[in-house]
């Protein structure tokens, strides 16, 4: 039970993250967002601190079991560079899409936290090494030279495109122009 209650209470914050940045975040409205009793946020998470570490673990273990989805679909047959990139297409769009944009904007919203808090940037640094790894064995799976080089690469582009796209009224990059796009930093 207290897992699932940590659970409910990290994503509401995620939802609160997305909806209404940082400033909504607070442990009464979490406690709301999740439909707990009131004092039940302060419970398992005593300070803002305890709050947003839970928020970025449980943000980054959504994040990695996707990846783990696309790592399932790596494991056919025939895997190479051309499904891979397709597959990155494919995840950019779900990372976007209605169902996890508000994820995607509390990933920024995180990412911005920390960068003003020691503690939990160390957290952001620790959870961007698994991504890495995951890149790297994706890349090595799909055939890419320097796998290690391009992962780095690639994870600041996809970064790069996420920030860009989630913007409200930006321009949306086509399933193409972002294929390019890979494309060209796989062979950089």
């Amino acid at each position: 039970m207290e897992t699932d209650r940590k659970t409910r209470i990290a994503d509401a914050a995620i939802a609160l993250l997305g909806s209404a940045g940082a400033k909504g975040l607070t442990h009464r409205a979490v406690d709301a967002e999740a439909g707990l009793p009131l004092g039940s946020t302060s419970f398992y998470c005593r300070t803002r601190h305890d709050l947003l570490t839970l928020a970025l673990l449980r943000h980054a273990a959504l994040d990695l079991a996707d990846l783990q989805d696309d790592a399932t679909l790596m494991a056919s047959p025939g895997w190479g560079l051309d499904e891979f990139i397709d597959l990155l297409v494919t995840r950019v769009a779900d990372w976007l899409s209605p169902v996890k944009r508000a994820r995607l904007v509390a990933r920024f919203e995180l990412f911005l936290i920390a960068s003003r808090e020691p503690e939990l940037a160390e957290i952001v640094t620790q959870q961007r090494q698994r991504f890495l790894a995951a890149t790297e064995l994706a890349l090595a799976k799909a055939g890419v030279e320097h796998a290690a080089n391009r992962a780095a690469l690639l994870v600041v582009a996809v970064d790069g495109i996420l920030l860009d796209q989630v913007r409200s009224n930006g321009p949306l990059l086509s399933c193409e122009q972002q294929k390019t796009m890979f494309q060209a930093v796989l062979a950089a």
